[in-house]
């Protein structure tokens, strides 16, 4: 078993990280073709091809996959491997909104912007391509205006890159389709919120690429180095792009495709999360995706523990966290698409701060949440960049929680892509 340490220097990793591109970029000279990356959010991104990945996406889900389309490097929309075919430098803007209307018992009944996002995109050159990609949260007041991504791509080939700025972390596969036209339901599971804390984005590198096997399967990589989640609350309270200490967190993932619609894959992080660089969080999931002619599959799982500090003697125990999802859905006629979610969280932490100086208080933020949701929704597409939903998702509190709410919760959508 591969153990990842903070004590890694800069140097190491910088080192580490060059082999690493030395020996996929090695293996990739055996590749039949190049199969863009896993980490997109939307068809904005600097590839030219409609069908995505796996296809796991709105009315996209059933379309016919396999190794002769899926995920192909098509700048500008066309095949760099046929003869005659030349580099062209284009702009592409793109970008999408939805509104929102959540009922619940606890909570006023409210509409809500959530999101409006403005990307463009494009390529410098035949080796270089980027995205740019802004968001005005719940209005655009406040802190609720951000970048959600920020980054160039420098392909070395047809099937491997290695992307620099601010990107979506690919450690939550969930990540890359929490965009309204991808995501089946109007809610994102509580294992994607609080452990993979979706949508994750940091600052960093990704050396990412793609092989393939045979006809019909193929293999996903992404290694990076990233400033990492720092000292909140809790993991979701974590994230930021400055980094709060000197350690650079680290992490991968693998995914296996099969044209006949089939993927699995697993992801492990590993990081710093004190100003000191003394305690850790670590990270590992899995996922599963499953397109048949019954129905789609869809399931992850995510776990975490979290390192806390001794204080006046006392070793307080590392938080532990772990969930799941499981989703059904199936889409009809390409406009009609029922969901059902399954879902389970297990969230317990006492986060402690210990204060550089000495006169300050030790502080405690305790996370504790067990909980079961049932989430079902129905989505109808009046065209492919159009959606609308409804949901209705069920909580349950666990044992260990004292206080048993009525979080059940009704909620509407409606979003466009452009």
């Amino acid at each position: 078993m591969l153990i990842l340490k903070r004590s890694f220097t800069s140097t190491a990793i910088v080192v580490n990280l060059l082999l690493l591109s030395t020996v996929i970029t090695t293996i990739a000279e055996t590749g039949k073709e190049f199969n863009y990356s896993s980490s997109y959010s939307s068809d904005v991104t600097p590839k030219i091809c409609k069908a995505k990945l796996f296809g796991f996406t709105g009315t996209y889900l059933n379309q016919a996959i396999n190794s002769s389309n899926f995920g192909r490097y098509y700048p500008n929309g066309k095949d760099q491997s046929q003869e005659g075919v030349v580099y062209e430098n284009d702009i592409k803007l793109g970008g999408y909104l939805y509104t929102e209307y959540f009922q619940t018992k606890e909570k006023a009944k409210n509409f809500d912007l959530h999101y409006l996002a403005l990307s463009v995109s494009g390529w410098a050159s035949e080796e270089i391509s980027f995205l740019a990609e802004f968001e005005l949260e719940h209005g655009g007041k406040g802190d609720n205006t951000f970048v959600e991504q920020a980054f160039i791509d420098y392909w070395f080939k047809r099937n491997i890159a290695l992307k620099i700025g601010a990107m979506l972390v690919p450690f939550n596969r969930f990540d890359d389709f929490h965009e309204p036209l991808a995501n089946t339901l109007i809610t994102r599971s509580q294992v994607s919120r609080e452990i993979g804390v979706s949508a994750w984005k940091d600052v960093g590198v990704n050396l990412h690429g793609y092989l393939d096997l045979n006809a019909d399967n193929s293999i996903g990589i992404d290694l990076y180095g990233i400033n990492g989640l720092g000292a909140g609350n809790n993991l979701r309270g974590s994230r930021h792009y400055r980094d709060n200490n000197e350690n650079i967190a680290l992490g991968g993932r693998i995914l296996l495709v099969n044209s006949r619609g089939l993927e699995v894959g697993g992801s492990f992080y590993t990081g710093a999360w004190d100003d000191s660089s003394n305690f850790d969080v670590n990270m590992i999931g899995a996922h599963f995706m499953f397109n048949t002619e019954i129905a789609d599959f869809y399931g992850e799982y995510s776990s975490a523990t979290s390192q806390n500090p001794d204080s006046a003697g006392a070793k307080f125990k590392d938080g532990e966290m772990s969930g799941y999802f499981i989703q059904v859905s199936k889409l009809v006629h390409n406009k009609y698409r029922p969901t059902i979610r399954f879902g389970g969280l297990d969230y317990l932490d006492k986060r402690v701060f210990i204060p550089n100086a000495p006169t300050d208080m030790i502080t405690i933020e305790s996370t504790n949440k067990q909980l079961t949701e049932f989430a079902f929704g129905f989505s109808y597409y009046p065209t492919s960049d159009v959606v609308f939903k409804i949901e209705y998702s069920i909580f349950s509190e666990g044992d260990r929680v004292k206080e048993n709410k009525d979080n059940n919760q009704l909620g509407l959508q409606a979003a466009i892509k452009f």
